[in-house]
């Protein structure tokens, strides 16, 4: 008797088995079908590259052109560069830092896109 019963549960436990591969592979293949038709996996790429540019920029601004400004203006001087008003201190220091920064990745894109555009094998086919 007992035989029979494990027996039965093994048939269940593989129809169970089955019935999960199926439900899987199409769960599998709607995920894979929704990245496609929505783009996700490009626009994933391009948050990758767009931080990975960002890290650049950030070096470069950090390595390159906060050194050409501090021959101009020591660094303690524009990083502590606070402008006040009736009490109320405003970090221009950090504001023009941010602007170099914004300024860099702006050129930046600017020359990517405009190469993009020139080079029509990179937009898409209509």
């Amino acid at each position: 008797m007992e035989n029979k019963n494990d027996q039965t549960e093994i048939n269940e436990n593989k129809e169970v088995s089955s019935s999960q591969k199926k439900f899987n592979s199409q769960f599998l293949k709607g995920l894979l079908d929704f990245l496609k038709e929505y783009s996700v996996i490009g626009l994933a790429i391009g948050v990758i590259i767009g931080q990975t540019s960002k890290d650049l920029v950030d070096s470069l601004v950090e390595g390159f052109f906060m050194p050409i400004v501090e021959l101009l203006v020591s660094k303690e001087k524009f990083e502590s560069l606070v402008f006040i008003l009736k009490g109320v201190s405003f970090d221009i220091g950090s504001i023009l830092s941010s602007l170099i920064t914004f300024l860099i990745i702006m050129t930046f894109l600017y020359f990517i896109v405009k190469k993009i555009i020139k080079n029509d094998k990179f937009l898409p086919k209509k």
